[in-house]
């Protein structure tokens, strides 16, 4: 059988002594330390892919903001040719109308002037058909 030494008690004692030494003052801090780098080190990476998640963010929203700034520019321009383009009409309305006016208004002044040369009254429907036929083909002619 295996006789028990005095010697060996001793040194399973020591080493029992030991191990409980070693676990209170070496493993439990080393195991505490490399928690703590571990904590650490998932802490950088959540902030890295929050830094990240945060450009992407920034980069739509500036994506986002430059389409809608073309598209309000591209309604702006559109909306500024479709009122160049009615003005234009006003002006060439106006214009026509001021052209009729004046056509009358000379037609006036020539019947006018024809009536103090022959001093007679002119001025029926007749005389001024005629000027206004008279204006049409002056008018043609240009």
């Amino acid at each position: 059988m295996i006789s028990l030494d005095i010697s060996l008690v001793w040194v399973i004692i020591n080493l029992l002594v030991l191990y409980l030494l070693l676990k209170k003052f070496l493993f439990k801090p080393v195991c505490k330390m490399m928690d703590e780098e571990k904590i650490k080190a998932d802490y950088e990476a959540e902030i890295a892919d929050a830094h990240s998640q945060a450009v992407e963010i920034t980069n739509k929203a500036k994506a986002q903001a430059g389409r809608e700034c073309d598209l309000m520019l591209e309604n702006a321009r559109a909306e500024s040719a479709k009122i160049m383009k009615e003005a234009e009409k006003s002006i060439a309305n106006e214009k026509e109308k001021a052209m009729d006016d004046a056509k009358y208004q000379i037609a006036d002044l020539a019947i006018l002037a024809a009536a103090k040369v022959i001093k007679k009254n002119v001025g029926g429907d007749s005389d001024r058909e005629t000027v206004d036929e008279f204006l049409s083909e002056v008018g043609a002619a240009k």
